[in-house]
């Protein structure tokens, strides 16, 4: 394609993805599908284009209220590939390098590597075996500092696709038990067919978690701000009312899973959010009126001050 047929491909998703509701990468992947004449290189051009012009968009005004000017300014840098390596990372690093993939070592995660450009991961036989996956440096962080050891029982109660359950599994050495929920079937078939090339046998799933653990992790549903360096369109279409939709939902899922914590045990709450109305405010707002729960420790990772997307954990214990 010539530069001004890419100059207006992106102009029609730039509005496309004004006017739709679903998430623009969606909007993308859907306008390029439909266009197969469009190739890879023209795609992520065209693609380049369209996020860069999305992320220097000013943030809606009500916004700036509830994150710092300076991680919404870090936000607008770009965002690369990380891969958790489910073994000795080095050795694997080196097998990507002679297909010509190249990475760096995460700098603060032991188990990440950053790939220096775009790379179809579906076709590489590290990727088919289990060996790495896609997760970021600042989620690796977020899994890690469970705590979570070998011959223990967890239950991921919001576990999606099953990107921590996978690394709860590899921290656990694939000893113990680990219970994936969902409400989404779909998400959960996924998560098995992951664990299965992950080679672990630890993880089950369900729609219906019966018993009490050592760990429960609620990866709760948020704005997603965190994580707006890679979905810039977020920062757009987030609204007030759907900020306050989102704590009341965060408040409700607490208060169920709570019931699955053995006394003595560990709830780890967790968002990809940096709205503090969705973390210390929330955990707060559960301790006053849980007083059988103690907070153990809270951590944030940001994208100005970590260079991750953005991650919030608090663990509380059941004390009685």
């Amino acid at each position: 394609m010539k530069p001004e047929q890419i100059q207006i491909a992106a102009n029609e998703l730039l509005q496309q993805i004004n006017a739709a509701p679903c998430p623009a990468n969606e909007v993308i992947n859907a306008y390029t599908r439909q266009r197969r004449y469009i190739g890879s290189k023209d795609r992520h051009t065209l693609t380049d284009i369209v996020w860069q012009t999305i992320k220097q968009m000013p943030t809606p005004d009500w916004l700036k209220n509830y994150i710092p000017q300076k991680e919404l300014e870090a936000m607008r840098g770009e965002s690369h590939t990380i891969l958790r390596v489910n073994g000795n990372r080095e050795q694997v690093q080196k097998q990507l390098t002679t297909q010509g993939i190249k990475s760096t070592l995460t700098p603060l995660s032991p188990l990440g590597l950053v790939l220096k450009k775009r790379t179809n991961l579906n076709i590489i036989p590290e990727y088919k075996n289990g060996l790495v996956e896609v997760q970021d440096e600042g989620s690796q962080l977020l899994a890690l500092a469970t705590g979570i050891k070998p011959n223990e029982s967890v239950l991921d109660y919001c576990a999606g696709a099953g990107g921590k359950s996978l690394c709860f599994a590899q921290m656990m050495q694939n000893k113990g038990k680990i219970v994936a929920h969902d409400i989404s079937a779909i998400s959960l078939k996924e998560l098995q067919k992951r664990a299965n090339r992950a080679k672990t046998d630890i993880i089950t799933t369900t729609q219906h978690p019966v018993g009490v653990f050592d760990h429960v992790v609620v990866d709760a549903p948020c704005s997603g701000s965190g994580t707006w360096r890679r979905n810039p369109d977020g920062r757009l279409k987030l609204t007030p009312k759907q900020l306050k939709d989102l704590i009341k939902k965060q408040s409700e899922i607490l208060n169920h899973a709570k019931q699955f914590v053995k006394t003595g045990g560990k709830l780890h709450y967790m968002t990809c959010s940096l709205i503090a109305g969705e973390n210390i405010d929330q955990m707060r707002a559960f301790l006053r009126k849980n007083t059988n729960f103690r907070l153990c420790h809270h951590q944030q990772w940001t994208p100005a001050t970590t260079n991750t997307d953005g991650f919030f954990l608090a663990t509380i214990q059941k004390t009685k």
